[in-house]
C-alpha cells in the first residue's frame, strides 16, 4: 500500500505534464493551401503565423476551390490570404516568433525552400505559379 501511495502521485504528475505537449502538437500542425491545383505547405509554423499573397486571378482555398487533384495532408488550411495582382507569384510570410527553430520549410508543388529561423524575424518565401 505504501508503494501505491508513492507511485500514484508520480503517475499523476507525469500525466499532467504530458498534456501540454499533446496540445502543442495540435497547435503547430503544418498548414496547407491549394493554389492553382498544387498544394502550398508550410512546415513547422502555426497557421496564425502565416500570411499568403496570391495573384488576383488564381484559384485558391481547400482542395475543391483551389483545384487540387488530391486531398492533401490532414492539417488546417491557411486562412490569412490576400489577393493582389503580383504577376504569377505567391508570396509567403511567416512570423518567426511562432514558427519552429532553427528552420522553416515551405513547398509549392515540387518546389521546396528552407529558411533559417532565429525566432525574431519574418521569413519570406516566393513561388512562381503557372
Amino acid at each position: 500500500m505504501k508503494k501505491l501511495l508513492v507511485v500514484l502521485p508520480l503517475v499523476l504528475a507525469l500525466v499532467v505534464l504530458a498534456l501540454p505537449i499533446v496540445n502543442a502538437a495540435m497547435d503547430d500542425e503544418d498548414p496547407k493551401l491549394c493554389v492553382e491545383g498544387k498544394w502550398l505547405l508550410v512546415i513547422a509554423a502555426k497557421p496564425s503565423a502565416i500570411q499568403v499573397t496570391v495573384p488576383e486571378d488564381v484559384r485558391f482555398g481547400d482542395q475543391q476551390a483551389g483545384g487540387c487533384a488530391t486531398p492533401g495532408p490532414d492539417v488546417p488550411l491557411i486562412t490569412a490570404v490576400r489577393e493582389r495582382g503580383e504577376h504569377h507569384w505567391i508570396r509567403v510570410k511567416v512570423d518567426g516568433k511562432h514558427a519552429s527553430q532553427p528552420t522553416v520549410t515551405a513547398s509549392y508543388g515540387n518546389r521546396v525552400q528552407t529558411r533559417r529561423n532565429n525566432g525574431h524575424d519574418n521569413l519570406n518565401f516566393l513561388f512562381f505559379v503557372r
